[in-house]
């Protein structure tokens, strides 16, 4: 996927399901992408979470303070829309710094199309 259309990073619909620790998204052009929570915690876009991936070492042990938080969202305000461009997830662990926006989401769908 080169290229998104403008009805491609247009989200429709956005639910969260705490239950199914899921996130699902339906698009402009109809198409649906089910998001899991661990997945979106661990592709977190803000420039902490970018600078600890980069800098991850897949044979280097971690502390426990250091491993990456699940993805488990915060009851009552799980997600807030940030203008008409991004979602931003309100994480039990108090980390919220990441705007995740329609067109990233778009290309992380783990349902490709």
């Amino acid at each position: 996927m080169d290229k998104l259309t403008p009805e491609q990073k247009r989200a429709t619909n956005v639910e969260v399901d705490l239950k199914q620790r899921q996130v699902r998204i339906i698009w402009g052009d109809g198409f649906k992408s089910i998001y899991p929570l661990d997945m979106l915690r661990k592709n977190c876009p803000c420039a902490a979470c970018n600078e600890q991936r980069k800098d991850d070492d897949p044979l280097r042990i971690l502390k426990p303070d250091q491993a990456m938080a699940s993805g488990d969202l915060t009851p009552g305000n799980p997600v807030e829309l940030v203008g008409n461009y991004a979602l931003q997830f309100n994480w039990i662990d108090g980390h919220r710094t990441g705007i995740y926006t329609f067109e990233f989401l778009r290309r992380l769908s783990p349902n490709k199309g």
